[in-house]
C-alpha cells in the first residue's frame, strides 16, 4: 500500500498495484506582473493550466494543447521550471495515478481567455482562467496532485514584481 493524495491534500491508502502511469505539464506563464491560473474544484481552489498528456504525443504539444484547452491562449514554451512526482487519487476518475509533473515557464502568443476548449469532465469543476498577483496566488488553495508553489513560488518570486 501507498498513500495518494486527494485534491484536498489528505492521503488515500491505495494498492501500488492500483496506479496508473501519467505525464502531466503545467505551465507557468506571467503577463504584466500577474501569473495565469485556472479555478478549479471549489471557489478558492486553483491549479496552473495543464494536464495529462495523450499517448503518443509529444510532450511540448501537449502542453500547448492542455493550456489552450483550459484558458484559450496560445503558448510557447520557453524552459522547464521543476519536475516532480506525485502519486495522486483523481476525482473525477477515480483512479489513483503514479504522476509525473512537468512545470514550464511558458509565454502567452495569442488567444484570449475562454472556456470554449473545456471537454465536459473540465465543464463539471473547472472555471474561466484569470490572472492574478502574487500575493493573491499564494493565498489560493491548491487543488492538485502535489503542492507546487513549494518549488515554483522561487521561481515567481524572481520572475514577478508584486
Amino acid at each position: 500500500m501507498i498513500i495518494a493524495r486527494t485534491i484536498t491534500g489528505e492521503g488515500m491508502p491505495v494498492d501500488k498495484n492500483d496506479l496508473v502511469m501519467a505525464v502531466c505539464l503545467y505551465a507557468v506563464i506571467i503577463k504584466d506582473g500577474k501569473i495565469l491560473i485556472s479555478p478549479q474544484w471549489k471557489e478558492n481552489g486553483y491549479d496552473f493550466p495543464g494536464g495529462h498528456l495523450d499517448i503518443g504525443e509529444n510532450h511540448l504539444d501537449g502542453l500547448i494543447r492542455e493550456v489552450k484547452e483550459e484558458t484559450g491562449f496560445t503558448v510557447r514554451p520557453k524552459e522547464v521550471i521543476d519536475i516532480t512526482t506525485s502519486m495522486f487519487f483523481h476525482p473525477r476518475k477515480k483512479i489513483a495515478e503514479h504522476n509525473v509533473l512537468i512545470y514550464y515557464s511558458a509565454e502567452i502568443i495569442s488567444g484570449e481567455i475562454s472556456t470554449d476548449g473545456f471537454d465536459e469532465g473540465e465543464k463539471s469543476y473547472a472555471k474561466e482562467a484569470r490572472f492574478v498577483t502574487l500575493t493573491e496566488l499564494k493565498a489560493m488553495e491548491f487543488m492538485a496532485p502535489q503542492e507546487p508553489l513549494k518549488t515554483i513560488l522561487p521561481y515567481l518570486e524572481r520572475n514577478v514584481c508584486n
